[in-house]
C-alpha cells in the first residue's frame, strides 16, 4: 500500500498537489484583480494533471498566470461588472410593487448565463489562443450548448458563496475546506467535465498545419 507506485500513495500525492494548488490560487486571488488571471493559471495546472504535458505545479502556475494576465483579467473585469449590474437591479426591482416586480425576471437569467459563462471563459483560455471577444462569445456559446454539464460546474463554482447566502455559520463551520483544498478540486473536477467538450476542438487544431 505504501508504495510509490501504488494508488493509495498516489492519490495523497494527488491531494497534496491539489492543497498546495489551492494555497497558491488563494494567494494569488488577494488583489480581487487578480481572480481572472488566477482562474486561468489554476485550470492551466488542473488541466495537465495526469498527462504528459504535467510539469513543475508552481513554475507551471506562475508562467500561465503571467502569460494570461492581461486577458483573464480583462475578462473578470468585464464579467464581473456585468454580474454586479445584475445583482444591483435584480435587488432593486425585488422590492418593487406592480408590473415593475417582474422586471428582475430577465436579469436573473441574464445572471445565470453570466454564471455559466465564467465557468468556461477561463478553462478556454487555458486551452486555447483567442482575442478575448472570441474567447467570451464561444465560452457563451458553449455554455448554452452544453446546458447540463454547464448547470453542474456552475453549481460547483458557485457552491461557497450559495452555501455563504444561505447558511453563514455552516459556512465557517467548514471553512478549512475552502482554505485547504475546495477550489483547485473543483477545478480539477470542472476540467475533467470540460474534456469532452473541448476534445473535437482541439483535434481540430492539432489537424492544422
Amino acid at each position: 500500500m505504501f508504495s510509490l507506485d501504488s494508488k493509495f500513495m498516489q492519490t495523497l500525492n494527488r491531494l497534496s498537489d491539489l492543497m498546495i494548488l489551492n494555497l497558491l490560487f488563494l494567494l494569488t486571488c488577494l488583489p480581487i484583480i487578480t481572480i481572472g488571471a488566477a482562474n486561468t493559471a489554476l485550470n492551466t495546472v488542473c488541466i495537465r494533471m495526469d498527462t504528459e504535458r504535467e510539469g513543475g505545479l508552481v513554475r507551471t502556475y506562475f508562467r500561465a498566470f503571467r502569460d494570461n494576465f492581461r486577458q483573464s483579467t480583462l475578462l473578470w473585469l468585464l464579467l464581473a461588472l456585468c454580474g454586479t449590474g445584475c445583482c444591483f437591479n435584480i435587488l432593486l426591482f425585488s422590492v418593487q410593487s406592480g408590473p415593475m416586480h417582474y422586471a428582475y425576471i430577465p436579469f436573473t437569467a441574464l445572471l445565470v448565463l453570466i454564471g455559466m459563462t465564467f465557468g468556461y471563459v477561463f478553462p478556454l483560455l487555458s486551452q486555447f489562443q483567442n482575442s478575448i471577444m472570441g474567447t467570451l462569445r464561444n465560452a457563451v456559446l458553449l455554455s448554452i450548448a452544453y446546458l447540463p454539464k454547464s448547470i453542474l460546474i456552475t453549481a460547483v463554482n458557485f457552491f461557497p458563496w450559495i452555501l455563504l447566502y444561505m447558511n453563514f455559520y455552516a459556512f465557517l463551520k467548514i471553512g478549512i475546506l475552502w482554505i485547504l483544498l475546495y477550489f483547485s478540486a473543483a477545478s480539477y473536477l470542472n476540467v475533467r467535465i470540460l474534456s469532452k467538450v473541448f476534445a473535437p476542438f482541439l483535434e481540430k487544431e492539432d489537424e492544422q498545419p
